[in-house]
């Protein structure tokens, strides 16, 4: 059987990703942009709420969809 190790972790795992998602939301906050990321399982209603969300906004602010599917 091989030797098991216990390995101490000095620094979180998500630094990298902790120092970029920082870098991004002080770029957006310079320029006056609210990011929104919306993830749920399928069905859940995700399209119908951006939908009612984007009637409810449209003449106020403007509005940016990005879609992304990370199953494919």
């Amino acid at each position: 059987m091989d030797e098991v190790r216990i390995l101490e972790i000095k620094q979180s795992v998500f630094k990298n990703n902790d120092e970029q998602a920082d870098k991004l939301r002080r770029e957006l906050k310079e320029k006056g942009v609210f990011l929104l990321n919306l993830m749920s399982s399928p069905g859940a209603g995700k399209t119908t709420t951006l939908k009612a969300t984007i009637a409810a906004l449209k003449d106020k602010v403007k509005i940016g969809v990005m879609e992304a599917d990370i199953d494919s």
